[in-house]
């Protein structure tokens, strides 16, 4: 009697051990059930910008992008009509834009012979995006690079720290009234102040001086990079592969959230235009839309 309970129970444990081991197997070699990935948001890096960046283009021929900034304006260089706009006039901080100004005004105030030092004062400046050293000097032309290039704030500041810091922003106050940009006002020479506003219209006006009257600042914003000593800037922006893009500048504050100001030729016989666009959630796209609607 004892025997048959041994082997009955035996049966039974070999029985439910089969089981156990079966479950287990199914368990571990059954495929996990394939979850759909969203594709990932466009990213830039300095080794596929330019190709990321055309293919928003390609993208953006057949499929609609809306605008995301606050105010934007196409304007045409050549005659100064508005060819596209939103809330032209709308004033909002420009960031980053500044710097243009702060570059016209160091050529016009400073000869190109000035010695600048880099004082322990301007490193203290927020953001040290040019590398500089305390005690480095360099000339007056020098710094229009890190400025225009790498946007660097010690740049713009040692620059007017050089002319006299208020005089420098209230001769860049006075340029702007003088050209005709009458809604624009600068509170600091880097851009770092929300204070320093401007409207897209405006930009617009400012930037066509510029490619008029000191094309060198545009050619500068087009070079890809720039070496002095030990010193080498290069160009973050993501337009440097469209060889209609003639130059422009980018600016970031996070009360101006995205600004940027760019020219573009097409052709020999098509106009030049600017392109303004403050207050953007994502300005790439925002310029490949508006650059889009005029390159038809």
């Amino acid at each position: 009697m004892k025997q048959f309970f041994y082997i009955v129970f035996g049966g039974l444990a070999i029985v439910i051990l089969c089981l156990f081991f079966v479950k287990v197997g199914v368990s571990v070699t059954t495929p996990a059930p394939v979850v759909p990935v969203a594709p990932s948001s466009v990213t830039y890096e300095e080794d596929n910008q330019n190709e990321t960046f055309d293919l928003l283009y390609s993208m953006s021929t057949t499929t609609a992008i809306a605008i995301s900034a606050k105010s934007y304006v196409v304007m045409n260089v050549d005659n100064g009509s508005i060819t596209i706009s939103r809330n032209s006039d709308r004033i909002l901080p420009i960031a980053s834009l500044t710097k243009l100004v702060t570059a016209v005004v160091a050529e016009n105030v400073l000869s190109s012979g000035v010695r600048i030092v880099i004082s322990k004062q301007v490193l203290d400046t927020y953001g040290n995006s040019a590398g500089f050293r305390e005690g480095e000097v360099f000339m007056s032309d020098d710094l229009l690079y890190p400025l225009l290039l790498v946007s660097s704030n010690d740049a713009a500041e040692a620059l007017a720290m050089s002319y006299g810091r208020t005089e420098f922003i209230k001769v860049m106050n006075d340029f702007a009234r003088s050209i005709g940009a009458p809604s624009t006002h600068f509170d600091d020479p880097a851009g770092l102040s929300p204070k320093s506003v401007s409207t897209a219209r405006d930009q617009a006006i400012i930037m066509s001086w510029i490619y008029k009257n000191h094309p060198e600042l545009i050619d500068i914003t087009a070079l890809k990079l720039k070496t002095i000593r030990s010193h080498t800037w290069v160009n973050p922006t993501h337009l440097l592969s469209w060889s209609y893009y003639l130059g422009g500048k980018n600016g970031y504050l996070p009360e101006a959230n995205r600004t940027g100001v760019s020219l573009f030729k097409f052709s020999s016989t098509t106009p030049t235009y600017a392109v303004v666009v403050l207050g953007s959630q994502a300005r790439d796209s925002d310029v490949v839309s508006l650059v889009r609607q005029i390159k038809k």
